[in-house]
């Protein structure tokens, strides 16, 4: 019996592992360009077809020094909804936990 599928198969868990490693290694970021490094971790990530990462409106003014629990996730209803735990430090951030 043969399959003929013309779409390779996805790995999810080991896609949200990746996003979850990229994620953890984002260290010393400047502030302006923390953003753009969060999306960048998502790089090759969707759901359903979706890929677009979304969240960020609901972050607080991250050069105020400090630790945050941030939200972001793909624009999916059923997407996972990951949680960084970050420490905004002389404009620069690091992650320190995602969940």
């Amino acid at each position: 019996m043969y399959f003929e599928d013309e779409e390779p198969i996805k790995v999810f868990r080991t896609t949200i592992k990746t996003v979850i490693k990229n994620l953890s290694a984002l260290e010393n970021i400047p502030v302006s360009e923390f953003q753009e490094a969060v999306e960048n971790a998502f790089a090759g990530y969707d759901y359903e077809d979706q890929d677009e990462v979304v969240g960020f409106e609901n972050w607080p003014n991250l050069q105020v020094e400090g630790e945050y629990d941030l939200q972001v996730k793909v624009d999916h209803e059923h997407a996972y909804e990951f949680s960084i735990h970050i420490i905004s430090k002389n404009d620069l951030i690091s992650i320190s936990n995602v969940l």
